[in-house]
């Protein structure tokens, strides 16, 4: 986000430098910010401004705000809609709807759909570095849920390289390197996530779970017991707590059997 340029340079600004935005952008930004503090109605106001030819901007709220109310099978398509009208017209906003339908088709359990929405992404220009390691790490998600492991490894390589400080980039990494046995890179990523989150409960689980394939008891009853202390009412700490009632299972001393007589 650009900082704000000091009252006397603004001024001091020509009024043609910055033309003001059009009815349509204002509702737009107006619609996107009803969205994300209450998404109900946020979805009626721009389905109602859709309906009075509001165009991409309309559908684009619509989307999100139905994805940020969490209904994302409803989402996915009016932000497809949105995404290709504003390539059509040439707006470059049109890579971040697709992003964003991407985003929800993951959510909706369509990984197919997410590949296909997310390389029209990534195909644009427009987004910047953080952008296309999201929409990167999204990718890996939706490949790995399809069964390609070696295309997500190699998108999460992707995204690392574009944005080392993209802490999701490195916690997927660990995990798809524990899931497939690679644990030397499981450790390194999830060292360097550790360090880039390290109030996150998603990480602490992950360290925990490399820790007990790696056989280091002690660490990963550390780390499970971290993810429960970070965030008690998460669902990290609802799985980190029965990994350590499995491990309480197995670490147990037998009793021994009264001998027969």
């Amino acid at each position: 986000m650009s900082k704000l340029l000091p009252i006397l340079l603004l001024c001091a600004a020509p009024a043609i430098a910055q033309p003001l935005p059009t009815l349509d952008e204002v509702q737009f930004q107006e619609c996107l910010k009803l969205a994300s503090k209450d998404p109900a109605s946020a979805v009626s106001d721009a389905s109602l401004w859709a309906q009075k030819k509001g165009g991409y901007l309309a559908r684009a709220c619509h989307g999100f705000a139905l994805a940020t109310d969490f209904k994302f099978d409803l989402a996915v398509p009016i932000l497809t809609e949105a995404a290709t009208m504003a390539q059509e017209k040439g707006d470059p906003r049109a890579a971040r709807f697709w992003a964003q339908a991407g985003n929800a088709a993951i959510a909706a359990g369509q990984p197919d759909v997410a590949v296909d929405a997310l390389a029209k992404a990534l195909a644009s220009k427009s987004l910047n570095n953080a952008e296309r390691a999201d929409s990167e790490v999204d990718r890996a998600r939706a490949l790995v849920a399809l069964g390609k492991s070696a295309e997500g490894e190699a998108a999460l390589a992707t995204a690392r390289q574009l944005a080392p400080e993209n802490g999701s980039a490195w916690l997927l990494s660990a995990t798809l390197a524990r899931r497939l046995n690679k644990l030397p890179d499981a450790l390194t990523y999830i060292e360097t996530s550790a360090a880039l989150r390290p109030r996150d409960p998603a990480v602490a689980l992950e360290a925990g779970n490399i820790a007990i394939v790696a056989g280091d008891d002690a660490t990963a009853r550390k780390q499970w017991e971290q993810t429960i202390a970070i965030a008690p009412d998460s669902r990290q700490a609802v799985s980190a707590k029965a990994q350590l009632a499995a491990l309480a299972a197995i670490t147990a001393t037998p009793e021994t059997e009264p001998q027969s007589r």
